[in-house]
């Protein structure tokens, strides 16, 4: 997208009018800025969707074809107190804006309408977001460029309620981004329900989610709320939603359509309210085209999203969270401050390996590190991560090529890797420190006792 460009990344506007070039036209334009659009042609098909579909913004015609665009404004601002109507009509008077801001409308915009001018309107007009709190999500820590803009709409999106898929590998905080999006939005203080689908067998899954009645089999003696029941009001997140059987897909999508179950062993349907957000580690695309996952659910669970980058793409939190991660381990283990450092080659190590567990793996080392270090170590350099981990070793980026010759010594080994290193690096000292996983300072020193 051209940086010139408003941006509408993380939006959701509702767009009403009964001219289909206009609906055409302009959805396509603010979905070019990175909005996400919803359309209606009529009242009657606008107020049905407002009944369970709440946006940040609503863009409508004054006159439509079965009658008043105002009568949209009540519905809309009661499931959404703090979004912005816009009435658009190419005939309006002043009697006509003073009637629609007395009932809720933002503003009176004419016809006709420049998308461009029309976006940078609705971005001064947005309230402000909240941004996350200093206390909040202690391991969603970040400063990496690349974190910074996975997350740059968290905010808009927690406020819209819309539904949220969330992808990424493991390990790389899709339940903390989940616990973010909920607390940052306006039904914080209601429930939370966290659940892993790849954890519930098929045979339960219709239990788990949507309850039982007494009696309703062997061994169910009292009623039971499933998670959709326990969640009403609030967030219910469905982690690796991938994992689903296909056969159990339809179920899910019918309630998420029509925000109504039915308990196991009973025929009363039961209205639910809740906001979902889902996740995975699969690319749910490619399971569409194979036939895993059906293409209806996943547009229904991803009208927002959001890609987590993997710890590997992101140095400059790979040495961030490390230090975390450790001071934490040691705070709970009730070491006293000042608390050990690790030294230049030991972050160079760190961010020389791959971390196929992402931070969820960063994490752990570090908590085995802090068990496993003597008291008295103040500095933690290599040998202590390749005595304790040596799993790092496996994927650092060495010159394993390079044959090290039977009965060398310690440092006539060590200067075959440097050499070798130079070699591949046409004399770079920075690459060659960077691919034997040491500082560069280390290798000058190496070379200079060489």
């Amino acid at each position: 997208m051209n940086n010139n460009l408003p941006n509408l990344n993380g939006l959701c506007i509702f767009l009403v009018d009964d001219d289909p070039a206009i609906i055409r036209s302009m959805g396509r334009a603010l979905r070019g800025l990175g909005a996400t659009v919803r359309t209606a042609g009529s009242v009657k098909e606008a107020k049905s969707a407002l009944t369970d579909f709440h946006p940040d913004i609503v863009l409508s015609d004054l006159q439509l074809k079965d009658g008043h665009g105002l009568l949209l404004v009540s519905e809309y601002l009661k499931h959404a107190p703090n979004g912005n109507f816009y009435m658009i009509t190419g005939h309006g008077n002043i009697e006509n804006a003073v009637e629609s801001i007395k009932l809720g409308v933002k503003d009176f915009i004419q016809k006709p309408l420049d998308p461009i001018k029309l976006a940078h309107r609705l971005i001064e007009d947005l309230p402000p977001v909240k941004q996350f709190p200093s206390h909040m999500f202690a391991s969603l820590l970040f400063h990496d460029p690349i974190m910074e803009q996975a997350l740059a709409n968290l905010p808009r999106m927690a406020k819209s309620l819309q539904t949220i898929l969330i992808q990424g590998e493991s390990g790389t905080g899709k339940e903390l981004v989940a616990r973010a999006l909920h607390e940052l939005s306006p039904i914080s203080e209601n429930p939370f329900i966290a659940i892993n689908c790849g954890a519930i067998p098929e045979s339960l899954l219709e239990d788990e989610l949507f309850g039982h009645e007494k009696g309703a089999f062997t061994g169910a003696q009292k009623m039971r709320k499933g998670y959709f029941e326990q969640a009403h009001g609030g967030t219910l997140f469905l982690d690796e939603i991938g994992e689903m059987p296909l056969s159990f897909q339809i179920r899910l999508l019918r309630v998420l359509e029509d925000g109504k179950i039915k308990r196991v062993g009973s025929e009363q349907e039961i209205s639910v309210n809740v906001r979902i957000i889902s996740a995975t580690h699969r690319n749910l695309e490619d399971d569409v085209s194979s036939g895993l996952f059906r293409q209806d659910l996943f547009y229904r669970l991803n009208i927002l999203g959001i890609q987590l980058p993997p710890l590997r793409l992101r140095p400059i939190d790979i040495k961030l969270l490390a230090k975390h991660f450790l001071q934490r381990a040691w705070r709970d283990l009730q070491h006293s401050p000042p608390w050990p450092i690790l030294d230049e080659d030991s972050v160079n190590l760190l961010l020389n390996y791959n971390w196929p567990g992402n931070v969820r793996e960063l994490r752990n080392i570090m908590t085995r590190l802090a068990v496993c270090l003597p008291s008295e170590i103040k500095k933690v350099d290599c040998h202590w991560i390749y005595e304790l981990l040596p799993q790092l070793t496996q994927t650092t980026n060495t010159n394993s090529g390079t044959i090290i010759p039977s009965g060398s010594t310690l440092a006539e080994a060590e200067g075959i890797l440097i050499n070798a290193a130079l070699k591949d690096s046409d004399g770079n000292r920075i690459e060659a420190a960077k691919s034997l996983g040491i500082g560069e300072r280390t290798l000058r020193r190496k070379l200079n006792h060489s």
